[in-house]
């Protein structure tokens, strides 16, 4: 049997995969949240060109939304050293099994 709680402990909230981000929003507390830094590839102008696409993916359940800020608490490679900002640029959306969320994000200039 598969134990989809063990499963998003491991990934999301172990020190492998995800990193602490600070989310930062407009009256409300900073909260912690676990976030696993991805890249995407779409189409730009129309289908001539491909752009790279940061995106976010976490547990579902966590308190994120549109226009939230994420702040690294730690690097995520040598492209993104921590204290870097992202603005999540849309609402989160359930993929996989429903139990993540993903979004796309875009960079904050301080």
């Amino acid at each position: 049997m598969i134990d989809c709680t063990h499963d998003l402990a491991t990934v999301f909230f172990g020190d492998d995969f995800a990193v602490p981000f600070t989310r930062r929003r407009r009256a409300a507390a900073d909260v912690t949240v676990m976030v696993i830094i991805g890249t995407v590839d779409s189409d730009a102008l129309d289908a001539r060109a491909r752009a790279a696409t940061r995106t976010a993916r976490f547990a579902a359940g966590q308190d994120v939304r549109a226009d939230d800020e994420l702040i690294a608490g730690a690097a995520v490679g040598p492209e993104v050293p921590a204290g870097t900002v992202f603005k999540l640029l849309d609402h989160p959306q359930r993929v996989n099994d429903g139990l993540e969320m993903e979004v796309l994000l875009g960079s904050v200039t301080p």
